[in-house]
């Protein structure tokens, strides 16, 4: 029994086809590497320094793998609550990894309650 040359010309047909699929793959491909190029770029652009060298006001930190918002604010000098408020989350919304976080300080003329006046309201409260 012999074979027919049909059968030997089907089993080449899907090694040209697997090229042809990864031939018409290939721009898109392309465009992908060069639109997450510029992506990255246009990302450092806006995280770098003014480019008059003021000092910018605004304090802001990229949130690492394992990082929680506790940690953060300690690791800063700030109150959690403070952090949160800030960036507009509560305490149980996820931070990920990439994030920008503002960790502005907090304002000087800020006023907090004297202590006399916290234990008056704790003695009315008790």
């Amino acid at each position: 029994m012999t074979r027919s040359p049909s059968r030997a010309g089907r089993r080449a047909r899907p090694h040209q086809s697997r090229s042809l699929i990864a031939l018409a793959a290939l721009p898109f491909v392309l465009v992908g590497i060069v639109a997450s190029k510029l992506a990255a770029s246009s990302k450092r652009r806006r995280n770098r320094a003014p480019v008059d060298g003021a000092k910018s006001d605004v304090a802001l930190y990229r949130v690492e793998l394992g990082d929680t918002v506790s940690e953060i604010a300690i690791r800063h000098g700030l109150p959690t609550a403070h952090v949160l408020a800030q960036n507009g989350l509560s305490w149980k919304t996820p931070i990920f990894p990439g994030q920008m976080l503002r960790l502005d300080p907090i304002p000087d003329d800020l006023e907090w309650p004297a202590a006399e006046t916290a234990d008056r309201l704790d003695r009315r409260a008790g």
